[in-house]
């Protein structure tokens, strides 16, 4: 009998561990779906803005986000991009439109190359992937 009731405390534990696993990883799942953002979606962790002369990217995750990969498609097929290492939650920086290079060393010029879309990708401290997808306007 005393085998008994010594089992019963640890199939409890047992019990509420996997129901706060299931319940964590289900909460997790739908930030993650949220976190995936397109234009102009306000659940979105990442905020694109453009001016005349440059873009700025805001973080808007709550943690800092590493190996932040701004992409420009242009209209003629060609590519511009740049790279953030670091962007510390909350924290706002603007990008002029020099610091965007294609493969080739060419940087964007809204004067000569017509855009179409700004892509930006990102990744948590966490190893979660944020991406953002905003037409050019």
């Amino acid at each position: 009998m005393a085998n008994t009731w010594s089992r019963r405390p640890l199939i409890g534990v047992v019990l509420t561990a996997g129901w706060l696993t299931a319940a964590c990883s289900s909460a997790s799942g739908q930030r993650e779906t949220d976190a995936i953002g397109s234009s102009g979606a306000n659940s979105a962790v990442i905020a694109i803005e453009r001016t005349s002369s440059y873009l700025t990217i805001e973080n808007r995750a709550g943690l800092p986000l590493v190996d932040v990969r701004l992409v420009l498609k242009a209209a003629n097929g060609l590519t511009f991009s740049t790279v953030i290492s670091r962007l510390e939650a909350s924290a706002k920086r603007d990008i002029p439109f020099g610091e965007l290079r294609s493969p080739d060393g060419t940087t964007f010029s809204p004067q000569w190359q017509r855009a179409r879309e700004i892509a930006v990708t990102a990744t948590d401290f966490v190893g979660k992937k944020y991406k953002l997808t905003v037409p050019w306007k």
